[in-house]
């Protein structure tokens, strides 16, 4: 009886372990929603606690926040093609982006919450114009075209 078990639970173990290691690294690349192509001077990726200093080629993922110093100035393409560039003194979020066209799932939402930011719009702005929205200090813009820019007082803490 003992040995039986010891069998079922190193069946069920088994099973949690494969059912962790099957959807884990699903969710952190859900997680992922685009990649630095341009960094020049000081720029930083804030994900959670840890900053890092942001270079060409790294992942962006969702919730993570772009700081340019000074001289900085970095460029990011999301998954669905769309184009976020910031300028010096800016602080940037990845509030919200969800590119499912296999579920027809649309969405993105990104806060500036200081210096200058040009967006050109993606698959995402042109399928779900009405979702698609960036959000400033005082204002949140309901993006209905294809390209715009922000200028805000540089980012505190910059």
């Amino acid at each position: 009886m003992g040995g039986v078990r010891r069998i079922l639970k190193a069946a069920g173990l088994a099973a949690v372990i494969g059912f962790a290691v099957a959807t884990g690294p699903a969710q952190a690349e859900d997680r992922l929603i685009g990649t630095v192509k341009t960094a020049e001077g000081a720029v930083a990726l804030v994900r959670g606690n840890a900053t890092l200093a942001a270079a060409v080629g790294d992942d962006v993922q969702l919730h993570d926040r772009l700081r340019t110093g000074a001289d900085g100035s970095v460029g990011v393409t999301l998954n669905d093609g769309t184009l976020i560039s910031l300028g010096p003194n800016s602080l940037f979020e990845f509030s919200e982006f969800e590119y499912a066209p296999q579920r027809g799932a649309f969405g993105f939402l990104g806060t500036v919450e200081g210096g200058t930011m040009l967006y050109s719009s993606g698959k995402v702005g042109k399928l779900a114009p009405d979702r698609t929205r960036i959000k400033t200090p005082i204002s949140v813009i309901a993006v209905r075209g294809t390209r715009f820019g922000v200028r805000l007082p540089a980012a505190s803490g910059n």
